[in-house]
């Protein structure tokens, strides 16, 4: 299949599909006499797998990470799992990172909002 019909199967940009072959997450495809690149049925699920995994806060080398290199196997399901749950522990921490710099930013705007401050 060509690269638009794979965009269209996937929502996935040609763009960006050239650039996940760059970057390994994809092998490189057969190319046709012509030159045009001729992707297998497999890679839809491919495509979408990565599309997914980007969604979900994944990397890029964390994808490739976890992708078997068969684009034609499936990842097994514990190791799935056991990916998203490492994510999920990371998430939290962002979240928690995220509510202590709240937290300094309000602190910092109400320390400077008091007429008795002294300065920065």
């Amino acid at each position: 299949m060509k690269i638009g019909k794979l965009a269209e199967a996937t929502g996935v940009p040609a763009s960006s599909i050239r650039f996940y072959e760059k970057h390994r997450l994809i092998p490189p495809p057969e190319r046709q006499s012509n030159g045009y690149r001729d992707y297998p049925e497999e890679m839809v699920s491919r495509i979408r797998t990565i599309a997914m995994s980007k969604s979900l806060g994944f990397s890029l080398s964390e994808i490739r990470r976890f992708l078997p290199d068969d684009p034609a196997s499936s990842i097994p399901r514990p190791e799935v799992i056991a990916n998203l749950e490492k994510k999920l522990v990371d998430v939290d921490q962002k979240i928690r990172d995220l509510h202590e710099i709240r937290q300094s930013l309000i602190d910092m705007i109400a320390y400077l909002n008091d007429p008795d401050a002294k300065g920065c």
